[in-house]
């Protein structure tokens, strides 16, 4: 979805469109402004409580996103539970099984689709520790949604905590 948003970005740019919002499986690329010249305003899910996916939207966090790229990587929507064990899309290639960590989502901001979606989901393959390490060397904007025993928490990096300033 990363590449087919900046793909349709190209193409809208071709034809004279400078001001959009484009949304592909999750993944949305914004340029320019709203046609009443508000930056777009675009909402982080939260993972519901229940960590199933009944079709509402309820957000963790809502940022500007000018002339940018958001891309998500999570486990409460695609999963399955055996024995009480949660099994998801993401594979760890260091073992070849399931990811098995407390991440549910990872979002990163990027100028490009194809940058953020797969960061999205390295990071969150790495986990938490070492994901935040990896974002923070290289100033990238990522928030990571961590199932705790007292509900769901953040953290983000200090370049995504700039973004809700904004």
């Amino acid at each position: 979805p990363g590449f087919a948003i900046d793909l349709i970005g190209k193409y809208l740019e071709s034809q004279g469109i400078h001001d959009y919002l484009v949304e592909v499986g999750g993944e949305l690329r914004a340029r320019g402004a709203k046609p009443d010249g508000t930056v777009w305003q675009v909402a982080i899910q939260r993972p519901l409580d229940n960590d199933s996916a009944d079709g509402s939207i309820t957000p963790q966090q809502v940022i500007a996103l000018r002339d940018a790229s958001l891309g998500s990587s999570g486990d409460y929507r695609h999963f399955f539970e055996d024995r009480g064990r949660r099994y998801a899309h993401r594979i760890n290639p260091r073992t070849g099984y399931p990811v098995d960590n407390a991440i549910a989502s990872v979002t990163v901001m990027s100028t490009l689709g194809i940058d953020a979606d797969p960061l999205a989901t390295a990071l969150s393959v790495l986990g938490v520790e070492a994901g935040l390490e990896f974002a923070n060397q290289r100033g990238l904007a990522v928030m990571f949604i961590l199932r705790t025993d007292e509900g769901f928490k953040e953290v983000m990096t200090p370049a995504f905590e700039a973004l809700l300033s904004q």
